[in-house]
């Protein structure tokens, strides 16, 4: 093959090794993608799947769904008539947003009992009224406490040192 040949030939195939080498710095952990199919199978809908180190997200038909492992913290977008639950450690925090509103639920460990009462009256002092509210125990240490306001709802549950904070917004 002539010398001016080998030339023609690299060149042509340099901009492809260049353009290959940018898609794969821009693709999906296979990971991420197997779990993109099987989502896609089982529910029939387009999802698009992101896991980071800290972060799992699932997003199909403007619904999106992130679970934080590492969040360690309370969420920073919580709607601030919500009381911050500080009587633990935040463990993991999932947040989901919907056409038809937003929710986050944050789990926390190392959770003294006795604490339902405590937060029900946290939620009452912030305008919220109480559905339900039940104490497990003899001593208060598990139960839930339900509550409204406007368009939203704020759930608790709590036992053996754990506790379970749901709360949705109604757009």
């Amino acid at each position: 093959m002539p010398i001016q040949s080998k030339v023609r030939s690299a060149v042509m195939l340099l901009p492809l090794f260049a353009l290959t080498g940018t898609l794969s710095s821009c693709q999906k952990k296979i990971e991420d993608v197997l779990v993109d199919k099987v989502i896609e199978q089982s529910t029939g809908k387009k999802v698009d799947f992101k896991s980071g180190s800290e972060s799992i997200t699932i997003e199909s038909e403007g619904k999106k769904i992130e679970i934080q492992g590492k969040g360690r913290e309370w969420p920073n977008d919580m709607p601030a008539d919500v009381p911050k639950f500080s009587y633990g450690q935040v463990k993991a925090v999932t947040r989901a947003t919907m056409p038809e509103g937003k929710s986050w639920t944050v789990v926390c460990d190392n959770v003294p009992g006795n604490i339902i009462k405590d937060y029900e009256g946290k939620l009452k002092n912030k305008g919220f009224k109480t559905v339900a509210t039940i104490v497990t125990s003899d001593n208060g240490e598990g139960g839930s406490v339900s509550a409204t306001k406007e368009k939203l709802n704020v759930t608790l549950i709590t036992g053996s040192g754990s506790t379970s904070i749901s709360v949705v917004q109604e757009h």
